[in-house]
């Protein structure tokens, strides 16, 4: 039976798309693109002759400048880490900000192996 003796680490990691973006990341940033043209938008909404097109306009154009700035950025943030390193620490940010409780970060309870309250003194 033949063995693979050589098997190339990135062979299951995800395709770069577009400026150092996989498409998982490239999805992330166009969502961050299109919720920071929302409050561009109220803005821009207010003034005369523009109104509600305001709304699709910014949430389709912000979307495109976060992509082409971020995508240098990204490919040099990314460089030389794990492939899953931009999620390890978004999830980081989430333990962090306690919207999960995935990752168990700073904990003493972990570092003494303790997980109930520990009585002390001699009161009962």
């Amino acid at each position: 039976m033949a063995v693979i003796d050589f098997l190339p680490d990135r062979l299951n990691n995800p395709p770069v798309v577009w400026k150092g973006f996989t498409s998982s990341e490239f999805l992330l940033a166009a969502i961050i693109g299109m919720l920071a043209g929302i409050p561009l938008a109220v803005l821009l909404s207010l003034l005369p002759f523009i109104g509600w097109l305001a709304f699709p306009i910014c949430m389709l154009l912000t979307p495109l400048v976060v992509v082409f700035l971020g995508g240098g950025w990204i490919a040099g943030y990314k460089r030389g880490k794990p492939e899953n390193y931009i999620w390890q620490r978004l999830e980081a940010l989430r333990c962090r900000a306690r919207l999960s409780r995935s990752l168990i970060l700073d904990s003493r309870t972990w570092e003494l192996k303790r997980t109930s309250a520990v009585k002390r003194g001699g009161q009962a």
